[in-house]
């Protein structure tokens, strides 16, 4: 699989002023062209023949994702390098044996570019009242803060060659605050945006997604500041948004 599907998809979206025409064009293009690329990954995966696929979104112009089958999300980028795609299936199945929420198992292809999670069921925050998901602020909240605190309390002696973590995903630590630097590594999610999490009737969180980011890092409270931003930015939204 190479990256020319977005090269063309983001070429032919540059001619389009209107920014969400531009956005379904890059997402129909990429969608189209890396088809038969995702049949045969399942298939190689699985062995399991493809019986639908459908587009689910495309935020950033680098990577997309789609369902297959209604039990597998797909996740295409257009770079990623086949060592960090790797680190990054090995630790989220190495850590999802120590979380109460259910975090999905993660394959990848061989050519380090491809990521597919099962489809669990769960719905969006977007897909709820606002205003019954902003009575039960509080119980959601402490949810997220005990799932920040059973990843950070995840022993990183025991992950095998922990430093290579570390080191694979370092751009995203350099942001820090110095004041928010301390001597204690933890892991990090450091993708805490509200649509990464899928809730029961009940608004219960029986879902977290999108690990590609976790890495080790010296600061503590990174994780709840992101999930905060995202959550005041939730509050202010009035659009609806796909899982």
């Amino acid at each position: 699989m190479n990256a020319l599907p977005f090269y063309i998809g983001n070429f032919i979206s540059c001619f389009v002023l209107s920014a969400e025409k531009r956005h379904k064009i890059r997402s129909d293009v990429n969608f189209s062209l890396y088809k038969k690329s995702v049949v045969r990954i399942i298939k190689q995966i699985f062995n399991e023949k493809v019986k639908d696929i459908k587009f689910v979104r495309q935020h950033t112009p680098s990577r997309f994702v789609c369902v297959v089958n209604d039990k597998y999300y797909v996740k295409i980028f257009k770079k990623c390098s086949k060592k960090r795609i790797k680190n990054f299936e090995f630790l989220v199945n190495w850590v999802r044996k120590f979380m109460d929420v259910n975090i999905p198992k993660i394959y990848t292809s061989n050519d380090g570019r491809v990521y597919i999670t099962e489809k669990i069921p769960g719905r969006s925050i977007y897909s709820f009242d606002k205003e019954f998901v902003l009575k039960n602020q509080e119980k959601i909240l402490k949810q997220c803060t005990d799932i920040i605190s059973q990843l950070q309390s995840i022993d990183l002696k025991k992950i095998p060659n922990a430093n290579r973590f570390t080191v694979a995903l370092e751009p995203t630590s350099k942001k820090m605050k110095p004041e928010n630097i301390t001597n204690e590594s933890v892991l990090a999610h450091l993708d805490l945006n509200v649509r990464n999490f899928l809730f029961d009737e009940n608004l219960n969180i029986c879902r977290l997604i999108d690990f590609d980011s976790m890495c080790i890092i010296n600061d503590k409270n990174k994780d709840m500041q992101i999930f905060m931003k995202y959550w005041e930015r939730y509050k202010k939204s009035t659009q609806k948004h796909p899982l």
